[in-house]
Order: structure tokens, then C-alpha cells, then sequence
């Protein structure tokens, strides 16, 4: 059990949060399930851990600063549902006297996904794969892109979470649907704000250790923070769901040395997960030590992932020889015939009497006879080696067919069955012994008759109905949420309007088509 290290369970905070239960503690706070007595909804309480020993000033221009990361927060969950909402921010002094800055956080459930690789772990299934997790944090990256380059009240600002791990993502189920929230945005920077120099020893530094960036290790060396330093912590996080296990561990200073060595790169394939060279590239620049060497923000990094995961091998080409289209070949006085062919030299051949036409060809007999008819003569054809399968070169190749001399000269060809688009060599006294008549013609197929009225009226139906399902949704979304679901600029009700109007003028344009 957690312990309530401010003493605030069974109490009412700011007159409005009946603190219930403890849910859990990190670095940089406890976090509560409160109840608001307003809208009678439970609601997320984060108490911050800040040194106590903070003097009058120091609190002043700290809450001034906590304030603003709220306001930033705000704006951001205003226009990215993936960073989770904050609802009340303020301070107040705990039963032990403790001074206590809090922030109120819409209630979600759901678990982290730090739970999740433990709970999968912990039940022998196997990690996630890359295409799992692209889909998954697919919210994540973008919302962390938006950030990146957010359109503020004065004009645009980079704003940079600094503490992403899997603890900080948290997969949400709501009205029936998954979503994936940011926790935390902006806390590490509002606890940097709150702790002035040694004013709490023995704390390395204001990060999560096993996540830190190595700026955020060596900032003298390596510079500020930066949207990059959220590329490092979104790469390690997929690192993490990708081994099943922390892959960072250990002491502070092993941390450290770890995370600042350029030849120990925690990336997929040096955490045992077996992937390709593009996508094992993409980490190892992802977890560059220097910030210039990383990708500039998350999208640039989440975009050479996609295209990495997505590659393939390019194809062998094997070469194939080209076969020239037959053209109409004329009929010789002395029973010779010549075969032309488009882009070749033509080939004379002779019929041979009893012994049946030989002809001396560059190309696949199987090729050639396509095009040729059904009427069986014996015929054998010499086939050299240009540019055929070396199983069939220089070969005596007996078939069974007609198919130069009944399609270009007289007599005129037997007629073709549609249902034969091809020769099977036989052995040519075979096809002599053949008494088999032709086969008959096919009868042709009956159109089909055209569909009725109501399977044509069924699409723009079914869209109209749509807006119903929508309009219904809609409806219960808020009143499980109390707001309005909306994509973007476009809220449920418009999308039903827009459904409706489709549908019924799809189902119009079918029911007048044959007016």
C-alpha cells in the first residue's frame, strides 16, 4: 500500500476535491483519486515534492512559475486530446504543515505503459514488436511534434516535456475506445524551477535517472535541453516496450557512464531485439549522445522509423528473355514458309512432306505456340540456346500442335476453344493416333441482370443511418465526460449533419437515376 505522505486522504481540498484514496508515487509527486463535489466525477490530485526549506521569495517566484507550466499545459491539452487536461492548479499547506503545490487532472482509466510491459512480462507473453508500438505511440509522436512547434499567444514556442518515459504514457479506455495520454508536461521543468542551488543534496539531478538525456547529465558539456532531448526519451521508451524490460539500470554513476559513452548505445539490437539495419539506425541516431547528431524534434525521428519499419529489400531482377510479337507470315509457291517476327530477322521453314515442317527458332516453343490454333499436326522444332533456359538448349522438342502453319496459310484453322489458353507437348505419333473431335463451342454467358432498387438505395441508407450512431455516441460521450466529442475543428454533430446530407442524396441520385 502506498503511503499518504501528505496526510490529505479523508480530506476536502480547495472546497471543491474529497481526497479518497492514495494511487501512486513517483520522483516528483503523489498523485490521489479525489472526488469533485461540482460534477460529481473523480478527478486526478498531483501533489509536487519540493524542498521545504524554500524561503518566502523562493515559493513567490516558484508559484508564479508552477502557474505558468499550468497555463502552458492547459493550452496544450486544449488543442492535443494526448496530453492530459488540467482542471485546478493551486498550493496549500498540508495537515504536517508541508508546503504543498498541487494540480488537478481529469481522471482516466486505464494503466501506464510501464504496467503494461511489466504485466506482459510478468505473464509470460512477449514483448510488443515495432509495428505494435508505431501504432500505439503513434498519438504520442505527433502530440510531442505539435509541442515541438506549438502557435502560443505569442507566437511560436518550443515546448519540451523533458521527462518522457513509460510511465509518463498512459493508455486510457474511454467510452470504449483506447487512448494514449502524456503525463507530466512541464513537471520536470516547474521542479527545476522550485529547487535552488544545492538546496537539495543528494539528488543528482531532476530527471528520472534511467531516462535522462545526456544534456540532462552534462548540461555544461552538452548544452540545454531541447526538443531533441524528447526524440532520446520517446526512442528509449520504444526501446523498452521493444526488450520487455528496463534497459537502462544500475547505479547513478553506471547511469551515467552508460548514458554518456557513445560506444554503449542502449538501442534495439544492444538490448537483445532482433531488427533490421535501417531500423537499428534510426535508434542509433535517436541516442546520440550529442543533441546535434539526434533527429531535430519527434517528428522528423517518428517519420524515419515509419520509413525504415516499411522498407523492403529491393526485388532481385532476374532477366528474362524478351519475346517478339508474331506478325502475319506469307505462303511460298514451292511449300516453304516464312515467319516473320517484330524486331527479329525472318525465319524461313519448310513443310517436310511426311515428315512434318521443322523449324529452327530463337525463342521459347512454349511462347510461340499461344498463338498458335488447335488443329494436332506432328511438328518438331530445333530450338537453339539465344536467350532460352539452358534446358532447352539446342533441344528436339516434339509437340502437338499447328500453331504457325493453321493460323497464317491454308488450310483454314479448326476453331478455338476459349477454354484452353495453351499446348502441352506430346509425342508427335500420339497426336497422328488422335481421334478425339473437336471440342464444341461454348455457349455465351447470359448478362447478368442489373440490382434491384433497394440494394442500390443501400450505400447512402446506411450513411445516413450513420448519423444517428454518431448523434448517439456523441450524446454519451458527454454525458460520461461532460464536453463534446470533436476531430479536430470538426465537432459529432457537424459529422452527423455531413453524414445525414450524404446519405440521403447518395440514396436521391439512385432512386432518380432512371427517371
Amino acid at each position: 500500500m502506498i503511503e499518504d505522505r501528505f496526510g490529505i486522504v479523508g480530506r476536502v481540498v480547495a472546497s471543491a476535491y474529497q481526497v479518497e484514496s492514495v494511487v501512486a508515487e513517483g520522483g516528483f509527486g503523489v498523485v490521489y483519486r479525489a472526488h469533485h463535489g461540482g460534477f460529481r466525477a473523480p478527478v486526478a490530485l498531483k501533489c509536487l515534492k519540493v524542498p521545504q526549506q524554500l524561503d518566502r521569495d523562493h515559493k513567490t517566484r516558484f508559484l508564479e512559475r508552477f502557474r505558468a507550466e499550468a497555463e502552458v499545459m492547459f493550452r496544450l491539452s486544449a488543442s492535443l486530446p494526448t496530453v492530459v487536461r488540467p482542471l485546478h492548479v493551486d498550493v496549500m499547506t498540508a495537515p504536517n504543515g508541508s508546503f504543498v503545490p498541487f494540480m488537478v487532472l481529469e481522471w482516466l482509466e486505464g494503466e501506464t505503459l510501464d504496467a503494461i510491459i511489466t504485466g506482459r512480462r510478468a505473464a509470460g507473453k512477449r514483448p510488443h514488436d515495432l509495428a505494435e508500438l508505431l501504432e500505439l505511440l503513434e498519438p504520442v509522436a505527433r502530440a510531442l511534434e505539435r509541442a515541438h512547434h506549438f502557435s502560443g499567444p505569442q507566437g511560436a514556442e518550443t515546448i519540451v516535456h523533458c521527462d518522457l518515459k513509460p510511465e509518463n504514457v498512459f493508455v486510457a479506455q474511454a467510452a470504449g475506445e483506447r487512448q494514449v495520454k502524456i503525463l507530466d508536461f512541464g513537471v520536470a521543468e516547474v521542479q527545476r524551477a522550485a529547487t535552488p542551488e544545492g538546496a537539495w543534496p543528494g539528488v543528482p539531478a531532476l530527471f528520472t535517472p534511467a531516462y535522462g538525456a545526456p544534456e540532462q547529465w552534462n548540461a555544461r558539456e552538452l548544452g540545454p535541453t531541447g526538443p531533441y532531448t524528447d526524440v532520446w526519451g520517446l526512442a528509449l521508451t520504444l526501446v523498452e516496450a521493444l526488450a520487455g524490460r528496463h534497459v537502462v539500470s544500475g547505479d547513478h554513476q553506471h547511469l551515467m557512464r552508460t548514458i554518456l559513452d557513445p560506444k554503449r548505445r542502449p538501442t534495439p539490437r544492444a538490448s537483445g531485439v532482433v531488427t533490421s539495419d535501417a531500423v537499428e539506425a534510426v535508434f542509433q541516431r535517436a541516442l546520440a549522445v550529442r543533441p546535434a547528431d539526434r533527429y531535430a524534434d519527434a517528428g522528423a525521428f517518428w517519420r524515419a522509423l515509419v520509413d525504415a519499419h516499411g522498407r523492403r529489400a529491393a526485388p532481385v531482377a532476374v532477366p528474362s528473355p524478351e519475346i517478339p510479337d508474331l506478325v502475319p507470315i506469307s505462303r511460298r509457291p514451292s511449300g516453304a514458309h516464312k515467319l516473320e517476327l517484330a524486331g527479329a530477322n525472318q525465319l524461313d521453314f519448310d513443310d517436310g512432306g511426311d515428315r512434318g515442317p521443322s523449324l529452327a527458332l530463337d525463342v521459347s516453343p512454349e511462347e510461340l505456340l499461344r498463338h498458335g490454333s488447335l488443329a494436332p499436326i506432328p511438328v518438331t522444332m530445333a530450338v537453339t540456346d539465344a536467350g532460352v533456359p539452358s534446358s532447352l538448349g539446342g533441344a528436339t522438342v516434339p509437340v502437338s500442335a499447328q500453331p504457325v502453319l493453321s493460323r497464317y496459310s491454308s488450310p483454314p484453322p479448326a476453331p478455338l476453344d476459349p477454354k484452353i489458353d495453351r499446348f502441352s507437348p506430346i509425342p508427335a505419333d500420339a497426336a497422328r493416333r488422335s481421334s478425339r473431335p473437336p471440342p464444341a463451342p461454348v455457349a455465351a454467358a447470359k448478362p447478368a441482370p442489373p440490382p434491384s432498387l433497394a440494394r442500390r438505395l443501400a450505400p447512402g441508407l446506411a450513411i445516413a443511418a450513420g448519423s444517428i450512431v454518431v448523434t448517439l455516441l456523441d450524446r454519451l460521450y458527454a454525458a460520461m465526460t461532460t464536453e463534446v466529442f470533436s476531430l479536430g475543428p470538426l465537432k459529432a454533430s457537424t459529422l452527423a449533419a455531413l453524414l445525414l446530407i450524404g446519405g440521403v442524396g447518395l440514396a436521391a441520385r439512385e432512386l432518380f437515376r432512371d427517371v
